[in-house]
């Protein structure tokens, strides 16, 4: 649980800090950006760890493939976390988790660079 408390402040201080709106709102709006940005991130991670480890596992190397596994589930737990501090329903939840992988998904598969950006962000983030 230290763990994912960790993940989340981080995940909260860096969306806050790539908010540059945040300064001109309340405190209590700037936390809900940020914690709104951080879950979509986690969403994020999700995918972006899911396509890792379909992509090691295709390579075979099986070792790789089972720790993009571990993090995607660290991706997925923190998303339903912060989904529930957002106040959003488990089913929300899961929409969410649905549309973001029909948004992501296909130009992580197709762009690289779009890809690899995905990757920077969540191992910043400790998702990955």
């Amino acid at each position: 649980m230290a763990d994912l408390k960790a993940v989340l402040a981080a995940m909260v201080a860096a969306s806050a800090l790539s908010a540059g709106a945040a300064l001109a709102q309340t405190d209590d709006s700037a936390v809900a950006s940020a914690n709104r940005s951080a879950y979509g991130w986690a969403l994020k991670c999700f995918i972006a760890d899911g396509h890792a480890e379909g992509i090691r596992s295709r390579a075979g190397d099986a070792t790789q493939a089972k720790y993009y596994e571990s993090k995607a589930h660290q991706s997925f737990d923190a998303g339903t976390k912060l989904g529930a501090v957002l106040g959003l329903s488990g089913s929300q939840i899961d929409e969410d988790f649905g549309r973001t992988q029909a948004s992501e998904l296909p130009p992580m598969v197709t762009d690289r660079q779009y890809f690899a950006k995905a990757v920077a962000t969540c191992k910043a983030l400790g998702l990955m």
